[in-house]
């Protein structure tokens, strides 16, 4: 048995879309981890996040490569993890969540610098993103 939970992201940076998926993903994976969830079943539309975070591709961008291994850390943190591609065009959640239209619209995240500048930099000086 499982729940469905919907969240958005807004950035207040600039960021590419791959970038911006990433940051769905992180923010995904911190809200789930912070429930002490252990299972979790995570749909994108994004195939170059989802090959990448998978493994299935590399990159040689700087700022992807930090977002994968972000990721790819907090992904080692459940006992069960899958990421699955599900096409753009039936991915209509995402679509009410960017328009912000979901009726049932759970959570919001608010995020001033990319996540993985926040991973870098947490500690006692610093406050977490």
């Amino acid at each position: 048995m499982g729940a469905t939970l919907h969240q958005a992201v807004t950035l207040q940076f600039t960021a590419t879309n791959n970038q911006a998926e990433y940051e769905a993903l992180i923010a995904e994976l911190n809200f789930v981890l912070s429930m002490i969830v252990k299972c979790i079943q995570v749909f994108s539309d994004s195939q170059l996040v989802i090959n990448q975070v998978n493994r299935a591709f590399e990159t040689n961008d700087e700022i992807l490569k930090k977002y994968v291994q972000q990721a790819q850390s907090l992904i080692s943190q459940f006992e069960d993890f899958s990421l699955t591609h599900i096409p753009k065009e039936e991915n209509q959640v995402a679509d009410q969540l960017a328009k912000l239209g979901l009726p049932d619209f759970h959570r919001t995240q608010v995020f001033e610098r990319p996540n993985f500048e926040c991973a870098e930099i947490h500690s006692e000086e610093h406050p977490p993103c």
